[in-house]
């Protein structure tokens, strides 16, 4: 390891207030696959990705049992769903600024493949999981739970606006429950590496909201939240 390199993982050591006993696995959590395209045998970030997923999703359904004590399996599977979902990975991800760390190729660099939502949200996944192997599930959580309180803040107070998707799903049912609910990707734009996605959302064929988003998901989810406002609004206006 070069000393720039060691130098800026140090740096990123400081950004996620977590120290490694073996720094190779903070490296590996960053290498993407494009950084050895041309020498497939060496190691990349991918395994510790898969790893990662699994420990994240514990961590977070682990604080979810204990923050809601009331609430049943399907909802603590939406709100688990509304944190570990792509756009609040990579979001996190932003937050603590892995963007700028990211072994890429020179290609994927010109790209801008460092802030592409999939490379973010696979990034993260890795790191999380290299920190479980260098630290243990403890300190893991303790830095994962950092991240997402830094971020959101208490999650009783701020989940619901990560699934806005779920939002409207609650207020159908609970104010219109024979509305069906319709999304449909009305436009999509740019290249491969950085498409463009416009959606709309539709009750019982009416448009509610349209919104737009680096993945037809991200599209969908800021369609809901515009019609999830209005519904309130309407709601309001009623009273």
């Amino acid at each position: 390891m070069s000393l720039q390199n060691k130098a800026k993982l140090n740096e990123f050591e400081q950004e996620i207030s977590y120290n490694f006993n073996n720094q190779g696995l903070l490296e590996l959590s960053l290498t993407h696959p494009s950084f050895h395209e041309h020498d497939k045998s060496k190691p990349t970030n991918q395994r510790l990705e898969f790893l990662g997923d699994s420990v994240l999703s514990l961590i977070l359904t682990t604080r979810l049992y204990q923050q809601f004590p009331e609430a049943d399996e399907g909802r603590l599977t939406q709100y688990r769903a509304s944190l570990i979902r792509g756009e609040s990975l990579a979001e996190m991800a932003e937050y603590i600024g892995i963007q700028n760390y990211i072994y890429l190729s020179p290609s994927e660099k010109n790209n801008n493949g460092h802030m592409r939502s999939s490379t973010l949200e696979d990034a993260i996944e890795a790191l999380i999981g290299a920190i479980y192997l260098d630290g243990g599930i403890a300190a893991t959580r303790k830095v994962v739970l950092n991240w997402v309180e830094g971020l959101w803040g208490n999650l009783e107070q701020n989940i619901s606006q990560h699934n806005p998707k779920g939002q409207v799903q609650e207020w159908v049912q609970e104010n219109l429950p024979n509305t069906k609910i319709k999304y449909k990707i009305t436009g999509e734009s740019g290249p491969d590496h950085a498409k463009h996605f416009n959606a709309e959302i539709f009750l019982d064929h009416k448009s509610f909201g349209q919104g737009s988003g680096s993945s037809k998901k991200e599209a969908e989810s800021n369609a809901a939240k515009i019609a999830i406002k209005l519904l309130k609004e309407q709601e309001s206006g009623k009273d």
